[in-house]
């Protein structure tokens, strides 16, 4: 199955995200109709869950892609939402998820979705900061131009590409398809 390509600005805005609220985990889902698929991760989930479908109507983000409106939950609330949803990414019921909106021009386009602060609960601040990544998110969610990114070819295939140049033109393509092959090894 080929890989889901892991686009720098998303998962830049993530990583931003969690470490500015102490999340151990966090996660950038898009809305995709009934699915809503995970576009960017940070934290100790790693990218292996990018392009992971999850149920839009299920667990904390489900909750807050249907509303439009914040959540923040703990474990102390007993509330079903917490193991459901992005919860079977994890493996494990989180501790406290906070999830905002990512409001796109008429319509929710995606949900922020931080896990597990360091601290063990989200506060009101936590809240006003992934609020702030949401409304950077959503410009890199519906900006075209920034969607371009996504189709960045990755190293191994950049090398690959000049080294067929570099067999066609060797004096123009070899020294950088070699350089780039260095560093692919």
């Amino acid at each position: 199955m080929p890989r889901t390509r892991v686009d720098p600005v998303l998962t830049a805005i993530v990583e931003a995200a969690t470490r500015g609220t102490g999340a151990s985990h966090g996660l950038l889902l898009r809305i995709e109709g009934r699915v809503m698929r995970v576009a960017a991760s940070a934290g100790a989930l790693g990218w292996d869950v990018v392009g992971e479908p999850i149920s839009a109507g299920e667990g904390v983000a489900g909750y807050v892609a249907a509303s439009g409106q914040p959540l923040v939950l703990s474990a102390e609330s007993a509330d079903p939402r917490l193991g459901e949803g992005t919860a079977s990414l994890l493996g494990h019921n989180p501790s406290s998820v906070l999830a905002v909106p990512v409001d796109g021009d008429s319509r929710i386009v995606g949900v922020l979705e931080l896990i597990d602060p360091d601290d063990g609960l989200f506060d009101v601040a936590d809240t006003e900061q992934a609020m702030l990544h949401a409304a950077v998110a959503s410009a890199a969610l519906t900006d075209d131009r920034l969607g371009a990114l996504a189709d960045v070819p990755e190293p191994a295939e950049l090398a690959a590409e000049l080294r067929r140049l570099a067999d066609a033109d060797p004096g123009r393509y070899a020294t950088v398809a070699t350089i780039i092959e260095a560093l692919v090894r």
